[in-house]
């Protein structure tokens, strides 16, 4: 029978099949690194496909030379790598063991000590900055009573940490969050989508020239990762250098670093992190399956189910992105880099999907929580100087209940339905695809010593996926359209055509009934607009609020369901104010059973106000004394992390 088979007949056969592994593994030593160096770009383009490849022809030709093992041909040869590096990652992975090729772990630290940022002099103290996507305080905790996260609950144990909840603030999303933490300002990002006036064009914070555009605005001084690096990530922070960050993308060729071109390839030369980065992904591409499948026996159970392709681009966004990224770290950190910064995404898209608190979603902060065991002891045992570990979320996730489901439509719809006249924007992708894409566009290369036929048709499969997975809007619509762009449980409202933010006598002029439609609608929890004066009002069912000077009309107070007075005050003022900021904001209702109205297919959301989208959690060192004042808004912890930088520096 054709395959992998063993010839039991041959004398002491089982001792001659007990040293393949030591035979395959001095090949792998000899001549993968050759192999790899000289496909390199090719390895680039096709997320390492010729490493398999090789690995698969090195077995087959160790197989060649024994009597005992009998591989038919390099088809079976390249199975049987497939389930060596699947049971060899797995093992790996409940063992612990992160340093299977030291050989290989050593080279390549001493090559990357070459490239990238390192210590200014005269540092003796830096700043790591692991982010949890979407992660709250709420859930957080949730997460350390089910043991999930052992090194965290393990670092409050040892009382070198406390675990703490800030406001993150509405927009409570990862851009606008991002440029508060890492440049002090939120002024330039009023949502994950809105829609430029002047240049009349939606913009999304998924899309590289639009994140670059708005980075630019808030950039006015060095930001907080100035002289370090970020990894995985919307904006850059500044940093020297910087791996599948968005905001980068657009940059020209010659901008670019060579540090991060030559970090990004070494990824694709160490087999343990490679090997175990395809291992990962597989086994949460099953996990993804079975979670999915499990809905389907389970009817009470809320999820939003997958197609096959959303399964492969979690396992991506969870596995693939999360390996990546802690080969990268685990780079900055024997360089003694002064400030890392990382976001991991998986815990965020899988909320989504799953909700807040199911298990599936809390399930993947155990992969997270590993990254974290191995990093706290090569901070210990391998950088060159004392790291400050700190880990946040840039937001929280609250459980959410789509518009559609709760009232039988959309609010497109809903806003055709009482204004007449709405210019149909398609969603842009979502932040699961825009992290996906990040990776594709860093993997494209177009130098002419990489267009073989094999790379070339690569790029043009990556090209169509992009393509796929692009920012759609129609073209230009009537001067009296409405637009709508949508962010989770927030939404901004634009006229066509207009020039400046309308006032709220404007609005009621020319669309009758809307915004009282709006706000009466029990999906709807408040609507924002601006009074003849330019004043903040927040409308509610049977009231309004002046943000600014505080006084009230009406039955109720539409902010009294949020709690903090002072703190929503501000911050709702300040959103309206935004230059880019609809003429109505529209926030999604907060329901007795404390789920928050979405305008998108979510069970888990943020973007908002309501629920713990806006209490993320944070671990920080005990030693800083940290107040509560610093952790009020991403400005203030912005200032408070700056300050424990700058005095790393002697």
């Amino acid at each position: 029978m054709p395959g992998i088979w063993i010839d039991t007949g041959v004398r002491w056969w089982w001792l001659t099949a007990a040293m393949l592994p030591v035979e395959f593994g001095l090949l792998l030593l000899l001549l993968r690194p050759l192999l790899v160096l000289a496909t390199l770009p090719l390895n680039a383009v096709t997320l390492g496909l010729p490493t398999l490849l090789f690995n698969g022809f090195i077995l087959y030709l160790t197989a060649a030379t024994s009597r005992v093992v009998n591989i038919d041909n390099l088809g079976y040869a390249f199975l049987g790598l497939v389930v060596m590096t699947t049971v060899n990652g797995t093992v790996i992975g409940w063992l612990g063991i992160d340093d299977v090729y030291p050989f290989f772990q050593t080279i390549l630290r001493r090559v990357g000590r070459r490239y990238g940022p390192r210590a200014r002099p005269g540092q003796v103290r830096g700043l790591l900055i692991l982010q949890v996507d979407g992660l709250s305080w709420r859930s957080c905790v949730r997460a350390l009573r089910r043991g999930r996260m052992p090194t965290m609950g393990g670092l409050r144990a040892l009382g070198t940490h406390r675990l703490q909840r800030w406001h993150c603030g509405v927009p409570s999303n990862t851009p606008a969050v991002q440029s508060g933490l890492f440049y002090g300002t939120r002024a330039r990002l009023p949502g994950y989508r809105w829609y430029d006036r002047h240049q009349r064009r939606m913009m999304v914070a998924s899309r590289a020239e639009d994140l670059c555009a708005a980075e630019a605005g808030c950039a006015h001084d060095a930001g907080l990762l100035a002289g370090g690096s970020c990894i995985n990530s919307l904006l850059s922070g500044g940093a020297a250098k910087r791996l599948l960050t968005l905001s980068a993308l657009r940059e020209p060729d010659d901008q670019r670093r060579p540090g991060e071109r030559a970090d990004f390839s070494l990824f694709w030369l160490s087999p343990y992190a490679y090997a175990s980065a395809v291992a990962a992904t597989f086994w949460d591409f099953l996990t993804a399956l079975f979670w999915n499948a499990q809905s389907r026996f389970h009817p009470r159970k809320r999820t939003i189910r997958r197609s096959f392709r959303q399964a492969a681009m979690r396992a991506i966004g969870n596995a693939f992105l999360r390996e990546t990224s802690f080969f990268w770290l685990a780079q900055d950190v024997v360089r003694g880099v002064p400030v890392i910064y990382s976001n991991f995404v998986g815990y965020d898209e899988v909320a989504h999907h799953a909700g807040p608190d199911a298990g599936e979603a809390l399930s993947t902060l155990t992969g997270f929580d590993r990254k974290l065991q191995k990093l706290r002891r090569l901070v210990r045992d391998a950088a060159p100087i004392d790291y400050d570990v700190v880990v946040l979320a840039d937001h929280g996730q609250s459980p959410s209940l789509p518009l559609r489901a709760h009232s039988g439509e959309t609010l497109e719809a809903l806003v055709a339905r009482l204004a007449g006249r709405v210019r149909s924007v398609l969603p842009p992708r979502d932040s699961e695809a825009a992290y996906l894409g990040a990776l594709l566009a860093e993997l494209r290369d177009e130098g002419p010593d990489r267009r073989s036929w094999l790379a070339f048709q690569s790029r043009l499969t990556l090209e169509r996926l992009r393509d796929e997975e692009s920012d759609h809007e129609a073209g230009a619509g009537a001067e009296s359209s409405l637009i709508v762009c949508v962010s989770g449980g927030l939404a901004h409202i634009y006229r066509e055509g207009a020039q400046r933010p309308l006032r709220l006598a404007e609005i009621s002029s020319l669309y009758p009934g809307l915004v009282e439609g709006l706000a009466s609608h029990a999906g709807i929890g408040f609507v924002l607009a601006r009074g003849d004066d330019g004043e903040a009002l927040m409308i509610g069912r049977d009231g309004v609020r002046n943000l600014d000077s505080g006084e009230l009309r009406g039955e109720s107070d539409p902010l009294a369901p949020y709690w903090d007075e002072e703190l929503w005050t501000g911050e709702l003022s300040a959103l309206l104010s935004h230059p880019h900021a609809g003429d109505l904001v529209v926030n999604g209702a907060l329901l007795p059973d404390r789920r928050v109205v979405v305008f998108e297919e979510q069970l888990g959301s943020h973007g908002g106000l309501g629920g713990p989208q806006t209490d993320p959690f944070i671990l920080l060192p005990v030693s800083w004394g940290t107040a509560h004042a610093d952790l009020r808004s991403p400005e203030a912890l912005y200032a408070h992390l700056k300050a424990r930088l700058e005095a790393g520096s002697a």
